[in-house]
């Protein structure tokens, strides 16, 4: 008795995800006609409303395009600039300090860069 009861149970759930996933295919292809006869709609309305709107989306996007192309290129020269002046500092640190002992500067950093990995491996849970 119990035993049919769950199996009941069960099939009813069954039979609400399939009719649930029925109405929701259903639903998706409704959305993508609809979206298609207004895209359509959209492209036929030649009025001065929808050109304006088409000339203002298009100066907008080439815009953004020229912020990021500008963004990019003040990023590289700031990196070049960067390497250019680390350059610069390492070869008067050499003049200062000896390049024998930037290289054992240079050890200990990566040594101590291998120590801080292993220590992060192990205090990491698997």
């Amino acid at each position: 008795m119990i035993e049919k009861n769950l199996q009941d149970i069960l099939n009813a759930g069954i039979g609400l995800f399939k009719a649930g996933e029925s109405n929701f295919k259903t639903a998706v292809a409704n959305l993508e006609k609809s979206f298609g006869e207004l895209k359509n709609k959209g492209a036929a309305d030649n009025s001065d409303a929808a050109i304006k709107i088409r000339e203002i989306l298009e100066n907008t996007l080439r815009s953004a395009k020229d912020v990021q192309s500008k963004a990019e290129s003040n990023l590289n020269v700031f990196l070049a600039e960067a390497q250019k002046n680390y350059a610069q500092v390492i070869e008067q640190a050499k003049k200062v300090v000896g390049e024998e002992r930037i290289r054992d500067l240079n050890s200990k950093i990566e040594e101590l860069n291998v120590l801080v990995k292993q220590k992060l491996g192990q205090s990491t849970p698997k």
